[in-house]
Parts: structure tokens; C-alpha cells; sequence
């Protein structure tokens, strides 16, 4: 698909590093972080290194689950676009460079990017802005690709112009949330509400598909996303009681919601990908 259709990828490659330069550019610098927190308050919460060269790194831990998550995400895209699946892999790519932009800027850099040199901390930065468009991209994409392994050509067509229209619908929105500093329009509520559904989608399709066929490839991403499902389940459980910060507090060790998440997403991706290299007749595209 990319040999095939070079100016066409590098058309979409420039559209979508010129909506990331208009995120950064137009950062919303005055929504803060509410209730309104001072720097100062915002370390206090959480521990940090200083760096040599005055750099705070905050969660240090943390950044390093989610970076690690990054990396993996990478290595596996290429490797399916290496195996000829390269729908899959690109979607992939997305993720993983979404999840090192959303590390940077909620965990790494979130001090100097919000709030260093700021009477109160703001609320986003250019970093988590990007990862969410990154991100909203990569899922739409992911339906273009599960549309064309599990469905016929005219059910194809409609997932992969839903994944289109909202991606299109959710990048304006961001914009313009973006422009008039909006927080609704930026939050991750919204971009919820456009993408998350498309993962039941998955889930009811494979179902569906595995009744009728009682096939092996369903049945495996039958439990791809039960796996996804228990991995997001098992973060709102250890957030919701508040244990981060209780475990911080009794302990002085940090072990976040988010750490939960990212550590099993890292074990649901080596699930994710190896259930995908198996089946020669996905994707090749």
C-alpha cells in the first residue's frame, strides 16, 4: 500500500504535520488545570528528578513505563508493515508516536510544559493536544483495517467512512477547541466519544462473525479485545479509590493508575500483535 501510493502518503504525512505545528501554535495557554494549582503545588504531589541541566522530570517511573510502551508500540508497527500487513502496522505507528507524545507532556515534561514560569499550572500543552489528533488518527485507521479482514465490501465501506467523518468531525473540533480554548472541545471526553465506540464495534463484530463461522481468527481477537476491556477495567479500579495517591503518601512510592494502564497495555500488545502475525490471511495490503 505505501509503495503503491507514495504521493498519496506523503500528501497525508504533510496534512497531518501541518494540523500538528497549528496545535502547538495555538496551545491554549490560558485554561489551567482546575482547581488552580502553583507549580510549586503541582511537585509537591508527585515526585521528580532535576536533571544536570535544571530539566524536571517528573514521575520518573512513570516515564519510563510509558516511553517503554512508546517504543514497543513502533517496533510493532514496523514489523507488521515488514509482514505485509501495513494497515495494521501504520495504525500502529500512530499509536506508538501518540502514546511518546502523550508521555512527554502527562508524565516527563508536564512540569516544564504546564507549569515552569507559570504563576498557576495550565491545563494542556501542544504534546497531549497531538497525541490526542495522533491518536484519533491511528484508531481511524484501525477500523479501515479490521473493516477490510472482517467484513464484506459493503459493510466495509460504511466502518471506514464512520472512521473518516469522525476523524474529520474530531480534528475540526479539536481545532477549534484548540483556537478558542475551549476545554470541553480539548478534552479527553469528547475525543472519547468519537473513538472509543469503535472498539465495541470490534468486539460485537468479531462476535458476530465467529457465531456464523466458528472460525480461529474471530475467536483470537474475541479475546484481543476481552484482553483490552480488563486492562482499561483494571485502571478505573485502581483509580477510582484514589491508591496512587494513598500508596504515595504511606509509602513514598508512586504507582499510578496510569502505570497500571501502560504496564498492560505493553503485555495486551505483545498479545495484540502476536495474534495478528499468525494469521497470514489478515491485511496483506
Amino acid at each position: 500500500m505505501i509503495k503503491g501510493n507514495k504521493k498519496l502518503f506523503v500528501l497525508y504525512a504533510l496534512v497531518v504535520s501541518f494540523i500538528v505545528v497549528l496545535l502547538f501554535l495555538f496551545n491554549p495557554t490560558s485554561i489551567l488545570i482546575e482547581p488552580k494549582i502553583t507549580p510549586l503545588e503541582f511537585l509537591q504531589g508527585k515526585p521528580y528528578i532535576v536533571l544536570f541541566n535544571g530539566i524536571t522530570v517528573i514521575v520518573p517511573t512513570s516515564t519510563f513505563f510509558v516511553y517503554l510502551l512508546g517504543v514497543q508500540i513502533l517496533y510493532f508497527g514496523v514489523k507488521l508493515i515488514k509482514n505485509n500487513k501495513n494497515i495494521w502496522g501504520i495504525s500502529l505507528i500512530f499509536w506508538g508516536i501518540g502514546t511518546l507524545l502523550a508521555g512527554t507532556s502527562y508524565q516527563g515534561l508536564g512540569y516544564e510544559l504546564k507549569c515552569d514560569g507559570n504563576t498557576y499550572c495550565e491545563f494542556t500543552s501542544g504534546f497531549e493536544l497531538s497525541y490526542l489528533f495522533i491518536t484519533a488518527i491511528s484508531i481511524s485507521v484501525m477500523a479501515i483495517a479490521f473493516s477490510r479482514d472482517f467484513l464484506d465490501i459493503s459493510k466495509q465501506k460504511a466502518l471506514e467512512l464512520y472512521a473518516k467523518i469522525a476523524l474529520g468531525i474530531y480534528t475540526i473540533i479539536l481545532m477549534l477547541g484548540s483556537i478558542l480554548e475551549n476545554s470541553l472541545l480539548i478534552s479527553y471526553e469528547i475525543f472519547s466519544l468519537f473513538f472509543m465506540p469503535l472498539f465495541v464495534v470490534f468486539f460485537v463484530i468479531n462476535i458476530s462473525n465467529y457465531r456464523k463461522e466458528k472460525d480461529q481468527l474471530n475467536k483470537s481477537f474475541i479475546k484481543v479485545w476481552i484482553f483490552f476491556l480488563v486492562v482499561n477495567v483494571l485502571y478505573y479500579v485502581y483509580y477510582i479509590p484514589g491508591f496512587t495517591e494513598s500508596l504515595y503518601s504511606n509509602t513514598g512510592i508512586w504507582f499510578s493508575a496510569n502505570d497500571v494502564l501502560h504496564i498492560g497495555l505493553i503485555f495486551w500488545f505483545f498479545y495484540f500483535q502476536s495474534k495478528i502475525i499468525k494469521h497470514e490471511n489478515l491485511d496483506n495490503q
